[in-house]
């Protein structure tokens, strides 16, 4: 075909304040879509610009058009970038703030102990339905309320603000977290995952959230990559009717695929469960953690980012402990795979207690052919913090479970002992040949145990 032939397009620039996260990207480029001889969108949240093609300089829309379009959502369009207002320093600290607020009051609750019962793990029980719960209700209040609460607002025009496709939306995602969540731990029941596959996934994970963290910060390097070159969410990145009977069923169900690093987190921990009962329930109540924020975005007409202020200051909020989290993730797995970590370097591993219910902690030599090493796993600890063991030698280990909460009931040492310690109450023991010389960590199956160091010499 002649290139003479094909019909001339028209294009035009339009700067967007209001932009927060890649679901606006694709909200904005599928209403604009929409617009009678519209071709073609290209939507920059890093540059904050639409550029909007045609078929004729007609039918380009006007400014007037495009805000009277956005109005309800939050956006506002402007032929210069000129006219946008920026977050001021004092907003930006306010939210890095509150944000730095939140991360010493969930240190101070680890150091006191509290959180050493709501870790995650592939168990089932109240603890675990709880912690499954407080972890949705962080991943609600950061990554969750940015994608899925984005996916909210995309949508919210085409149910035209009724409540029930809402309804709808919020208990297909519930069910459908139920239901898959049994499926991921029936299959962790038909397959045996290793720990440090398990790992590898969790350290991807990570680094995804710290990504889409450092993005949402504004860090340079990384608000130029859009991700939605890599993330497709079914139904919101083309001009879809959302106004079926079952489609807030459908999207609502499909938010389980949706990759909240912290959604992610928690699948991959029932996948290790190997139990659909235990898999359904966790998922279920993570789920419902996360309901409190999306039933806010829902329920008030999806207001929450029509505030320009509040939506940049929730921005840096949100992005902030995304990257906290991140690091937080990075730093126990580092743990499990028996790496260098945080925890290493904070200080020497000291003996910083003893139980007054059982005798101190110790390493000994049996003869010249095998050692034991006597250990104590009590609330979120292992003591002592420090052993010296004979490298070739038959090593007895013996550990005593006193009260031991969470992960830490799960012992887990890469490199000295193959297998995942799960402890009972009293005394537990196995026997290994002692490994090469060198240092090897010992914490729970999620690394988040406060690491106990073996030197063998």
């Amino acid at each position: 075909m002649n290139s003479n032939n094909k019909p001339n397009k028209h294009s035009k620039t339009f700067y967007v304040e209001g932009m927060h996260c890649n679901a606006c990207e694709m909200l904005i480029k599928q209403d604009i879509s929409s617009l009678d001889g519209v071709s073609n969108v290209d939507v920059s949240q890093a540059d904050s610009c639409a550029v909007v093609t045609a078929d004729s300089q007609k039918k380009i829309p006007g400014l007037s058009e495009l805000n009277a379009k956005f109005k309800d959502s939050g956006y506002k369009f402007y032929d210069s970038k000129a006219s946008i207002s920026k977050l001021s320093k004092q907003d930006f600290y306010l939210a890095l703030s509150a944000s730095i607020i939140f991360i010493i009051l969930f240190i101070a609750l680890e150091r006191s102990g509290v959180t050493s019962k709501i870790s995650l793990s592939g168990e089932s029980g109240d603890f675990a339905f709880f912690s499954y719960f407080l972890f949705g209700l962080a991943a609600g209040i950061s990554s969750c309320a940015a994608l899925v609460g984005g996916l909210l607002l995309s949508l919210s025009k085409k149910w035209e603000k009724s409540l029930y496709p809402f309804i709808l939306f919020n208990s297909a995602r519930l069910i459908a977290f139920a239901v898959f969540g049994g499926i991921l731990g029936f299959i962790g029941s038909a397959i045996s995952i290793s720990i440090g596959v398990t790992s590898f996934i969790a350290i991807l994970i990570a680094i995804f959230m710290l990504f889409i963290g450092l993005q949402m910060l504004g860090v340079k390097g990384f608000k130029n990559i859009s991700l939605n070159n890599f993330i497709k969410i079914p139904y919101l990145d083309k001009n879809q009717d959302f106004k079926g009977k079952y489609m807030p069923i459908i999207v609502g169900a499909a938010t389980f695929f949706v990759p909240c690093g912290f959604t992610m987190i928690a699948q991959t921990t029932v996948l290790t469960s190997g139990s659909a009962i235990s898999g359904a329930i966790n998922l279920f109540a993570f789920a419902l953690g996360t309901l409190p924020v999306l039933a806010i975005i829902s329920f008030s007409s999806v207001k929450i980012y029509a505030n320009q202020k509040f939506s940049r200051q929730f921005n840096i909020f949100a992005g902030a402990l995304i990257v906290f989290f991140a690091l937080y993730s990075l730093n126990s797995q580092l743990n499990v795979l028996g790496l260098k970590s945080l925890n290493d370097i904070k200080k020497s591993p000291v003996q910083s207690k003893q139980s007054t219910k059982t005798k101190t902690p110790s390493t000994s030599v049996v003869d010249d052919s095998k050692q034991s090493i006597e250990m104590e796993a009590s609330g979120f600890e292992y003591f002592p913090k420090q052993f010296t063991i004979k490298s070739g030698l038959k090593t007895r280990w013996d550990i005593f479970e006193n009260d031991a909460v969470g992960c830490a009931k799960a012992v887990y040492a890469r490199g000295l002992y193959k297998d995942i310690i799960y402890l009972k109450p009293g005394m537990n023991s196995v026997s290994f040949i002692a490994p090469e010389p060198g240092t090897y960590k010992v914490s729970c199956s999620m690394g988040m145990v406060d690491p106990v160091y073996v030197k063998v010499i």
